[in-house]
């Protein structure tokens, strides 16, 4: 049986997890992503995706297909931590009410670039 609060549950998870909203603003950071990442939640929380995502092109079919509601599954990005490149894997969904996009929940994991590329690769970007 599940009994640990869900809060505590994401907050203490060892996978990073955020939340965008449909203007592309990061409105959540678990501490886990804030801590891959290098970011304080200042640095990070409130400001715009595009200054962490560092494809524009991904970051724009990332957008566009979440905001036709679809998941993205193993969806390889680039991200802009503190001081260094990252090599992210995304899986992401809508959360969504009456058929309005609230926020996205998003699920990253760092990968070195060999993978990374491999999965480009899978993508054909």
């Amino acid at each position: 049986m599940f009994t640990e609060h869900p809060i505590e549950f994401i907050n203490n998870s060892s996978i990073g997890i955020h939340a965008v909203s449909p203007e592309g603003i990061v409105v959540y950071a678990n501490p886990f992503e804030l801590e891959v990442l290098g970011y304080k939640k200042e640095e990070y929380i409130g400001h715009h995706v595009s200054e962490f995502q560092l494809d524009s092109d991904c970051l724009a079919e990332m957008m566009q297909r979440l905001s036709r509601f679809e998941s993205l599954k193993n969806f390889p990005a680039k991200v802009q931590a503190k001081g260094r490149v990252k090599y992210i894997i995304y899986n992401s969904s809508v959360y969504q009410k009456e058929g309005k996009f609230i926020h996205t929940r998003c699920y990253g994991t760092e990968v070195d670039k060999t993978i990374y590329d491999v999965y480009m690769e899978l993508f054909d970007r």
